[in-house]
């Protein structure tokens, strides 16, 4: 009954059949559009059980029919013309929202009367609703633009027959079949630098947040690469005639129709539920593909699994792409042209050739699997080397039949470990590697983070890729060009004794993700078992594995923490216990950073860390029996701020600094105290606001005076949120006289710092708020990215023994006018705010609040509840 639906479906009109006046009057647009309606239903209906390419097919079908149709019904077929499939429509593969490319082919210019019906029959086709992209040419133009654009050329290459005259279709044939029509090593070179743009634009990575079926390394497109090389050199058009010309080993051919049925079919159902073209895995569209797959689980599981099988399929086809590619250039072109240089012996199991690695003995690595490790360490000591496509062929075959991780072998152990002390080792060794599967081959717990995903706005990439980074950009620390957006780790990383610990400890950080649990914990399991394993000794097994389990400490302390509270400090080095330490930890953490999203690194987060590294040194100077002295700090910054005043006038500097408490001198630097001395000298009136550049230390700082009002935190945070700024820090200080003396750190949404007009704006905006009685409207505008993620909100309260004020965590979906919302509540309570550090991650807000009640003082038990709860109530 289904094959009967199907035929229905998609064959609206029988295949031989003559034309009379009946059907003439059923191609009509709405009935084709009906006809396309009920093909989608039907394939809706039967999606989870269908053959991908059977789909695929009938779609081809379909629309074969439907233009061999009309071109009778508009009377082409009685003209010299030739109707020809183009591109992907030509190679067969169309999709629910393909565009329909042909090329009307014509022997000489047409008539008027010719050129009106191919308008007519191009027109009903957009009537119809399909996206046409036609062309009508010559011979002779196809061959002159043809020759001239390389997009052009492809798509003539694929043409296959329709309609009409098929003699001038085989002229076609035969022109583009001459050698010297894009002669192979021409065309070969134009594909590869395509590609080579393509994957510049995706970052050079399949692993992007929300990746293009058709455009993301190892996308669609890739596969098409080899269709084309093939194409081009022996007119081979689908995988099954490219295996039968010897272009592809066995296992390869399988490995391809495997991930490329894979897309297809994510590709199909995402073409399913849009309505306008699109080849793009947004958030929303992953929800929807992965459940039209039948991809099921709690939560997000099901759309994490989908990914995770979609990364892989991506990874297998960007790396034979690449060999294949390799090997079409070795055994085709350069063969055919390239002197044969000498070969030099590495050792016994590899010679270098034409600067390509090969091996001696194609067995070499299924006999002997640790050589696998040498291919990587003569990549890492030929540092202009290539690995020929032959060793990565036999590579993939020997890594197909291991028996168990190469890191039983113990051979094998000491060749991993060597790598890491070799000059660029992430770059040449490491790299390659997860590219070519041997980092699952040697360490079990990489497939588990193998493509997986998190589904989230924070994560770009997912966990192994991001791992990789995390290694590309500490191996970055040790150049020279770095030093200006990380100069602590630029110092510290080149000075690290020892590397290989941290860079291990770097592939291991995120090793237990998708398990369940913490993963810092279990990772850290993994991490002692493989670090005893390789016989680092006691004290390197017990630093690599606390890395493991604290590689989020410092990211907590510094972006979420009172740094300038000397117990914050004193308990960070306790727990770090040493320089060695915290040079490595320092590095991880901010290489972890950078690697999970490039908008995350600024300067004020660099200022955040530097100022808790610099804090820590301090406490194990001092000696960890004793806190780090808050009052010699805040001299050490009215004296350096002295230091930087001009023609100081003391008198009155001192009358501004009498109104000033201890935990204003703590919390803001030199540069901002001689700031506002310049701000306040002489000031005749208030409220002032200014923002300036000049003293800018990690963001833009917003400096507010006032008299103290209710709800003066509200107006700012509203104002600051109503021009899509982000506020990192807000430090807020009241003289002894009431006078509010508060300063807000914020930047533009990419971290950039505000330019002139922005902060003129601002400081009208502000202005306008502080010397209005109503309060800002607070508009929330929704952010359609964020309806699909779901953050719990949670409020928790930090050192309850503290009497002088109440530190509060929130966590929460981070919206538009959250902190405005936030302030609110404050106020409605009658709390005060003394700092604050505002952290998005993703989706999720976590920030930092330090309160105290109407009287000055920490919040007790009832007022903390109170606060929790008005809070849960209002952010749901």
């Amino acid at each position: 009954m289904l094959d009967l639906l199907w035929a229905y479906a998609i064959r609206p009109y029988p295949l031989k059949i003559e034309f009379n006046q009946k059907i003439m009057q059923t191609l009509t647009p709405t009935h084709i559009k009906q006809q396309r309606e009920l093909l989608k239903q039907q394939e809706l209906d039967n999606f989870a059980q269908a053959d991908i390419n059977l789909f695929i097919s009938h779609r081809t079908l379909f629309c074969d029919e439907l233009l061999c149709q009309l071109w009778q019904h508009f009377q082409l077929d009685q003209s010299e013309l030739t109707l020809v499939a183009v591109g992907g429509y030509g190679r067969q593969e169309m999709f629910p929202l393909s565009d329909l490319d042909f090329l009307i082919l014509t022997a000489q210019p047409n008539s008027p009367q010719l050129e009106q019906k191919i308008t007519d029959f191009i027109q009903f086709l957009w009537d119809c609703g399909f996206d046409v992209g036609a062309s009508v040419r010559t011979l002779a133009e196809c061959d002159k633009n043809g020759r001239s654009d390389i997009t052009i050329a492809t798509n003539l290459l694929e043409s296959r027959y329709l309609c009409g005259k098929r003699e001038t279709f085989e002229k076609l044939t035969a022109l583009l079949q001459r050698a010297d029509f894009w002669p192979r090593e021409t065309f070969f070179n134009a594909k590869l630098a395509e590609k080579n743009q393509r994957y510049q634009r995706y970052n050079n990575t399949s692993y992007n947040l929300e990746p293009d079926i058709k455009y993301s390394p190892g996308g669609l497109r890739d596969l098409h690469l080899i269709y084309w090389i093939a194409l081009r050199h022996s007119n081979a058009m689908t995988l099954q005639e490219i295996l039968q010309s010897g272009f592809i080993y066995p296992e390869e051919y399988e490995a391809l129709k495997l991930n490329q049925q894979f897309l297809f079919k994510v590709r199909f159902a995402l073409h399913l539920v849009l309505k306008r073209y699109d080849n793009r895995l947004l958030f929303d569209r992953q929800i929807k593909v992965a459940e039209l797959l039948g991809y099921q689980g709690k939560g997000n599981v099901g759309v994490e699994q989908m990914m995770k099988r979609f990364f892989q399929a991506l990874q297998s086809i960007s790396s034979l792409s690449d060999i294949l590619a390799k090997h079409y250039r070795e055994h085709f072109l350069l063969a055919q042209t390239a002197v044969q240089n000498a070969s030099v012996w590495l050792d016994t199991n590899f010679i270098i050739q034409n600067n390509a690695i090969c091996l001696v003995d194609e067995n070499c690595f299924i006999q002997q699997p640790e050589t696998i490790l040498d291919l990587f360490y003569h990549l890492t000591a030929q540092q202009q080397a290539e690995i020929h496509s032959s060793t990565l062929r036999q590579l993939q075959i020997a890594l197909s039949q291991l028996g168990q991780p190469l890191s039983k072998i113990p051979l094998a152990r000491e060749k991993f470990l060597r790598l890491f002390s070799q000059p660029n080792a992430i770059v040449r060794a490491i790299v390659p590697m997860h590219k070519y599967g041997v980092l699952t081959a040697y360490i079990p717990q990489w497939q588990d983070i193998e493509g997986l995903m998190q589904f989230d706005l924070f994560h770009v990439y997912t966990v192994d890729e991001h791992t990789i980074r995390v290694l590309l950009t500490l191996e970055s620390f040790l150049q020279s060009e770095t030093e200006p957006d990380y100069p602590i780790c630029h110092q510290v990383f080149s000075t690290v004794a020892d590397r290989t610990l941290l860079y291990i400890s770097a592939l291991f950080h995120d090793i237990a993700k998708g398990r369940g649990g913490e993963h810092a914990d279990l990772g850290a399991v993994d991490m002692r078992q493989f670090a005893q394993q390789h016989g680092f000794d006691g004290r390197e097994v017990t630093t690599m594995a606390w890395l493991v389990k604290q590689h989020l400490l410092m990211s907590t302390v510094a972006q979420r923490r009172d740094i300038y509270d000397p117990e914050v400090v004193m308990a960070f080095a306790a727990e770090v216990q040493n320089k060695v330490r915290l040079d490595l930890l320092l590095c991880l953490t901010v290489a972890d950073i950078c690697a999970t999203n490039q908008t995350l690194w600024n300067s004020w987060k660099r200022t955040l860390f530097t100022s808790l590294y610099q804090s820590t040194l301090k406490q194990f100077e001092w000696g960890m029996d004793q806190l780090l002295d808050n009052q010699k700090i805040i001299e050490e910054h009215r004296e350096q701020a002295l230091a930087m005043v001009q023609n100081p006038n003391l008198e009155q500097i001192n009358t501004l600094w009498q109104r000033c408490s201890d935990d204003y001198f703590l919390r803001h630097t030199a540069k901002e105290l001689v700031w506002h001395i310049e701000l306040l000298e002489n000031i005749a009136s208030q409220p002032l606001v200014k923002i300036s550049n000049r003293f800018s230390d990690g963001g833009t700082p917003v400096f507010i005076y006032c008299q103290d009002q209710a709800n003066l935190f509200y107006k700012v945070v509203a104002t600051i949120g109503a021009k899509k700024l982000s506020i990192h820090n807000a430090k807020i200080s009241t003289s002894i006289d009431n006078y509010a003396m508060d300063t807000f750190i914020v930047s533009e949404l990419n971290g950039d710092l505000l330019k002139f007009d922005r902060r003129r704006d601002l400081e009208n905006s502000l202005m306008m708020a502080l010397n209005s009685d109503k309060l800002p409207t607070l508009s929330i505008p929704i952010n359609p990215r964020l309806r699909h993620f779901q953050v719990k909100t949670d409020v928790r309260f930090l050192e309850m023994k503290k009497a002088e004020y109440t530190e509060m965590e929130l966590f929460a979906l981070d919206k538009a006018g959250l902190l405005a919302e936030v302030s609110q509540v404050f106020s409605e309570l009658k709390l005060n705010i003394i700092n604050a550090k505002i952290t998005t991650v993703g989706a999720k807000a976590e920030d930092f609040f330090m309160l105290t009640n109407a009287q000055n003082k920490a919040l007790n038990e009832m007022e903390r509840n109170q606060l929790a709860q008005r809070l849960l109530a209002r952010l749901g």
